[in-house]
């Protein structure tokens, strides 16, 4: 028997399910941990929130449909989490669960890589929870937000709750009134002929896709023809994972080590 068990971390939900546990055991691997990262399948949020403290799990990753679900049970909620209204991470400090949102760090640091964000004209596409975290953090790093939707109703609520404008559905938007574009719907995802803003775009965007499978979008595809700066949803991915390392760990994450483990089961995924 092994003188002592490995730190459990794991995830609620994670389709695909092999991919977080792919990224994050490399990660632990890297830096020479004694964690393990495996994947849960529940249908009872409390329950799930209750196993983490009963079994002592380190960190939980939490997907669609548990973003909001888990909120009631946890002990804190980080205040960029309470905006967004989803959690997408649990950090278990002795006993103390409190959730976290990271994917719109993961939105940041993935645009902050090509662009100062400060001042940009973005617009972003979508009003689900992927775009209310990618609206939140480009707004809160001084970004000048337009929210485009489909239902008009659903995108003036996310832009009121926000502080940022509506601009109506995707016939009304113009290229040349932004210097950033954002798909946060999931027309792509897995679908590699939707391309959401087909025809729309303009050679000085930069243009990014949340969608992450698969890599290059039919989006992506059409914006690197016409000459845009582009980033890919895998980037906004591992940088969000890389911030769950941090909370799990305290350690810098190894982001090229992620992408890698990221990238290749995306690959076998997609054979």
């Amino acid at each position: 028997m092994p003188a002592s068990l490995p730190v459990l971390c794991g995830s609620i939900m994670g389709s695909p399910f092999s991919l977080s546990a792919k990224i994050h055991n490399a990660a632990y691997a890297e830096l020479s941990l004694d964690y393990t990262f495996v994947c849960f399948g529940v249908d009872d949020p409390e329950a799930a929130v209750q196993a983490i403290r009963t079994l002592g799990v380190r960190g939980m990753n939490v997907s669609m449909p548990y973003k909001q679900a888990v909120m009631p049970f946890l002990d804190a909620i980080d205040p960029s989490a309470q905006a967004i209204g989803a959690v997408n991470t649990i950090n278990n400090v002795d006993g103390q669960l409190t959730g976290y949102n990271t994917d719109y760090l993961g939105a940041v640091r993935a645009l902050q890589e090509v662009r100062r964000l400060s001042g940009q004209r973005i617009a972003v596409i979508g009003a689900g929870g992927a775009a209310r975290a990618v609206v939140y953090g480009c707004a809160g790093a001084g970004a000048q937000v337009t929210v485009f939707n489909r239902s008009a109703e659903r995108g003036r609520a996310l832009a009121a709750d926000l502080g940022v404008r509506f601009g109506g559905d995707l016939s009304a938007f113009a290229a040349q009134d932004f210097d950033v574009v954002i798909n946060a719907t999931s027309a792509g995802f897995k679908q590699p002929d939707v391309n959401p803003l087909d025809g729309q775009l303009s050679a000085h965007l930069v243009v990014m896709d949340v969608a992450f499978m698969p890599v290059r979008t039919a989006l992506l595809r059409q914006a690197q023809a016409l000459g845009c700066t582009t980033v890919a949803g895998t980037r906004m991915l591992v940088h969000q994972a890389c911030r769950q390392i941090e909370l799990y760990t305290g350690h810098d994450a190894p982001i090229e080590v992620m992408e890698r483990a990221m990238l290749a089961e995306i690959e076998r995924l997609n054979l």
